[in-house]
């Protein structure tokens, strides 16, 4: 478990200037694509020359698995040693508002415990935790093996940080006989409060901009919300949940009054690059997966807007998560025999390739 460094200064000079340097070292969408038109094989090799080499290598022999798997395995294990490498670069203020990136990592590891308490594990054999947030993958460990849902809401007790309480209080709902869905909604409205307590408490204009990236995160799980109360086959649990608190450009009284999708984010920026067919009649689908590749390049250009603050870190630590969603999607679509134009499609450029003159 990470703690705030004892030195409480924040040190943005010394931190920007190791990130700046580092912001043309992510994987080229030209080669991303590029490899979309080979084979798994061939992922396979280009990784062995990356910066994932060592993460690769040292799970090769090791893990006796299909080139996907080692592939997956490989880049989520480089990706959460490259943002602990970076979270310990940074000291004071903007370690602590890193956080809102780093939980998550406990949100996605929490709500796996959930799942798997509620419909069923092996105690043996632990999923593939996410590596880069507060709580150690050993924490989680513990809880995947309790015997039983109070024991593993013991642990969390007894590690007493906000975000282990968080989970405790998600699986006492669970405990008192609760639906999964509200244990689920109990966790996320308590990550959601102690992230927003926190930054606030901070101030200044990185946690501005803190508090941005956690509103925007939240906007978007609300309009995924909206869809599914709109639904045509949408039954009492779907009628019955609640829109999400904290969220950027889209109030909560906007989204129960909205009627149709160009209401909900019309005089907003999500509005912003959204072709306005896909705002008409667009599905569900093809909505938020435009959306949600605005948010991501959103936090990848965010440094632009000030080179000195907290979003040089913002946009560092969004190019590695999206490098690792792109890497996926890469190997996904290779290893299901997928076209190369299909898979470059989906990739999202998140370093500028496509805004330069060729």
């Amino acid at each position: 478990m990470w703690t705030m460094s004892s030195n409480h200064s924040p040190n943005y000079g010394y931190l920007n200037a190791r990130l700046r340097a580092r912001l043309d070292s992510f994987i080229q969408p030209r080669e991303l694509r590029r490899l979309s038109g080979g084979t798994i094989r061939d992922l396979e090799l280009f990784l062995l020359e990356s910066a994932y080499a060592e993460s690769y290598r040292a799970h090769l022999v090791a893990v006796e698995a299909s080139p996907l798997a080692r592939i997956e395995m490989a880049v989520s294990i480089g990706v959460a040693d490259r943002i602990r490498n970076t979270v310990n670069l940074a000291q004071g203020e903007p370690r602590e508002l890193m956080k809102v990136v780093t939980t998550r990592s406990d949100l996605h590891n929490s709500r796996l415990v959930l799942r798997g308490l509620s419909l069923g594990r092996d105690p043996s054999r632990n999923p593939s935790w996410h590596g880069y947030g507060e709580l150690e993958a050993d924490f989680f460990d513990s809880l995947w093996s309790a015997n039983t849902t109070l024991d593993a809401r013991e642990k969390c007790l007894a590690n007493g940080t906000p975000l282990a309480l968080a989970l405790g209080d998600a699986l006492e709902v669970r405990q008192e006989g609760e639906s999964l869905p509200l244990a689920e909604r109990q966790l996320l409205n308590a990550f959601l409060s102690y992230q927003e307590g926190l930054f606030r408490k901070i101030g200044g204009a990185g946690s501005e901009t803190a508090i941005e990236v956690l509103g925007r995160s939240v906007d978007l799980w609300n309009i995924g919300i909206w869809f599914r109360k709109h639904r045509g086959d949408r039954g009492k649990a779907q009628e019955a949940i609640a829109f999400l608190p904290y969220g950027k450009w889209l109030e909560i009284p906007r989204l129960e009054s909205s009627d149709s999708v160009r209401a909900m984010l019309e005089t907003t920026p999500w509005t912003k690059g959204i072709e306005a067919s896909v705002l008409q009649a667009g599905s569900a689908t093809s909505l938020q997966g435009e959306l949600n590749r605005a948010f991501w390049k959103w936090q990848s250009f965010l440094y632009r807007r000030n080179l000195l603050g907290f979003e040089v870190a913002v946009s560092f630590l969004a190019r590695l998560l999206m490098e690792w969603q792109n890497l996926n999607i890469l190997a996904v679509g290779l290893a299901l025999g997928h076209p190369g134009k299909e898979i470059s499609r989906r990739i999202v450029d998140v370093v500028g390739e496509e805004e330069r003159p060729s």
